[in-house]
């Protein structure tokens, strides 16, 4: 009897902590924007939690790093704020975000294709409401769709983050979440309240237990509750966090690199990082209590547990930033051209952490350097195998290409198939087609555009 309830202890045990490994990790990939909003929640509804006032001695970037943010194509006013970061304008859709990861995994040339394709369908919420055969009507019959393939290439882009991309519907989307949540009878319970109870999930969770209780009986209250909980953390659409055609959204880097007398180095930007502590004193007067209310010491431990997230989170984002500052040198001395291949699979083995949590750490991060401000993710980008074995990253070949057209005889411009010749000389070997689908995604003119008589 006394082996049973040890057991029963731990799987409790287990439970919470998976919990709070779940929550943690959806703080991590919301950005600096939305990382207020939630901090906003929490003081609301904890009154444990206070704000701190931003140090004094907080880094202030140096001009050369104000200097070159229009070099990303973003701009800067002034008079609108009193710091230039808050006025930092940047759009990122859902699909942009996908389009760039369909290098990161390991695709063949036609199974990326197909899921370019895919992503294209993807409606507003990030949901595939098209079927494969009406997808398949849909396109040019020279690409040779076909049912099957097309199958495949959906599994590989539901493998994407977000997690619930590319499903069919809400419910759907919702149940691909739950299924990375390690097992237990809360997540069965939410499972089987998202496939058929839905509806009766609202934001006042002791009223929709009491719905639910009478259509699941099989759970106790606890349960209900902790499913309800599970299913709330749950992102409400794929898109959800994303910019959509229309929106603009303002951004402030996440960390600065900079360079002075010792070198390169990573220097957290304070003013991204929510600052908040837990009251001293009003936990003090409370932990005293001999008959302290259960809520209360739920409270001060849930406050404590935020805090140690939110630490979690900055320390996690500093570490994804000083990879790949060792990883990049060339590219803050050098620019574009210096940028070299690196793989997430790469920066997750030399952190020791999982692959989804570098990619939750580098999606909607800022990093601003001398040479502009950049998304993390920017810095992580497809292999292109040079004669001598080496990597050369797709940013560097299309900054070659750029610098080649822009230094070109303009009476006499370069076609596709010399650029792809002056690139082979190069060393750089990549088909003709890429060096077209380059020039297109550079946004320049064909050659007979370029030419000037």
């Amino acid at each position: 009897m006394s082996n049973n309830n040890d057991l029963q202890i731990k799987l409790k045990q287990t439970q919470q902590l998976s919990q709070g490994l779940q929550q943690s990790l959806r703080l991590l990939q919301m950005s600096s924007i939305e990382i207020e909003r939630e901090i906003e929640n929490w003081l609301q509804e904890n009154p444990l939690l206070e704000r701190e006032e931003l140090p004094e001695d907080a880094y202030q970037p140096s001009r050369s790093i104000t200097a070159n943010i229009s070099k990303t194509g973003i701009s800067l006013d002034d008079e609108e704020n009193e710091s230039a970061w808050e006025n930092l304008a940047a759009k990122e859709t859902l699909n942009d975000y996908l389009h760039k990861q369909v290098c990161e995994h390991p695709l063949t040339e036609e199974e990326a294709f197909r899921v370019h394709i895919l992503i294209d369908f993807l409606d507003e919420k990030g949901y595939l409401t098209d079927t494969i055969e009406e997808i398949i009507e849909n396109t040019p019959l020279e690409w040779q769709l076909d049912e099957e393939n097309m199958e495949i290439a959906l599994e590989h882009l539901r493998n994407f983050d977000p997690v619930g991309v590319a499903t069919y519907d809400l419910t759907q989307s919702l149940l691909y979440q739950l299924d990375r949540l390690p097992a237990s009878t809360e997540r069965k319970a939410a499972a089987q309240i998202v496939m058929k109870h839905l509806k009766c999930v609202s934001q006042n969770i002791p009223k929709s237990v009491i719905k639910i209780k009478k259509l699941l009986p099989e759970y106790n209250d606890t349960t209900l509750r902790e499913a309800c909980e599970m299913i709330q953390s749950l992102n409400p659409y794929p898109s959800y966090g994303f910019a959509d055609e229309e929106s603009t959204h303002f951004i402030r880097p996440d960390v600065y690199i900079e360079r002075d007398k010792k070198g390169w180095r990573v220097i957290s930007n304070e003013t991204a990082w929510p600052q908040i502590s837990v009251n001293r004193e009003l936990t003090d007067a409370l932990q005293s209590e001999k008959n302290l209310d259960s809520e209360w010491r739920q409270k001060i431990a849930s406050a404590k547990q935020k805090i140690n997230m939110l630490q979690q989170r900055k320390s996690t984002v500093m570490r994804v930033a000083e990879y790949i500052l060792e990883n990049q040198k060339d590219f803050f001395v050098f620019g574009e051209i210096g940028l070299m291949p690196l793989r997430i699979k790469d920066c997750a083995q030399a952190l020791e952490l999982a692959e989804s949590t570098i990619s939750r750490a580098v999606s909607n991060k800022y990093l601003a350097c001398p040479q502009g401000l950049f998304p993390l993710r920017y810095f992580f980008t497809q292999n292109v195998v040079e004669n001598n074995g080496e990597g050369i990253s797709a940013h560097a070949i299309k900054s070659v290409m750029e610098q080649m057209i822009a230094n070109e005889d303009k009476k006499k411009p370069l076609s596709d198939f010399a650029i792809h010749e002056l690139l082979q000389q190069q060393g750089i070997n990549i088909a003709r087609r890429t060096v077209a689908k380059y020039r297109e995604q550079l946004g320049l003119p064909t050659v007979q555009q370029r030419r000037e008589t």
